[in-house]
């Protein structure tokens, strides 16, 4: 089931225009949408697990989900961008910076 929502996701990625620097408010509109789809938008308002020197399993599980969902996430958007612009802004550590970043 997995499987088959990916490569849906992934047809219609391929409709979403790049971001070349206009119309910004819509493009941010239908990548909000994606990563709501591909459900890692919530890494763009939740703060980092904090994992602590006396980590549970559960802790540790829940930091590298959201690890990994920010990296899904911040690579979603990276892609959605202009070669100009993804040369500027694939440096940024996070999803929220980069979301950040674009919005000022």
């Amino acid at each position: 089931m997995a499987a088959v929502a990916m490569k849906h996701m992934a047809s219609n990625f391929a409709k979403l225009n790049t971001f070349e620097g206009v119309d910004f408010r819509r493009w941010q509109k239908k990548m909000h949408f994606l990563l709501s789809s591909m459900s890692v938008v919530y890494v763009l308002t939740t703060l980092i697990p904090d994992d602590g020197e006396d980590s549970t399993v559960d802790q540790l599980r829940k930091r590298a989900k959201w690890d990994n969902d920010d990296y899904v996430c911040r690579c979603l958007i990276l892609n959605g961008m202009s070669d100009s612009l993804f040369d500027v802004y694939q440096n940024v550590e996070s999803s929220k910076e980069l979301c950040n970043s674009l919005e000022a």
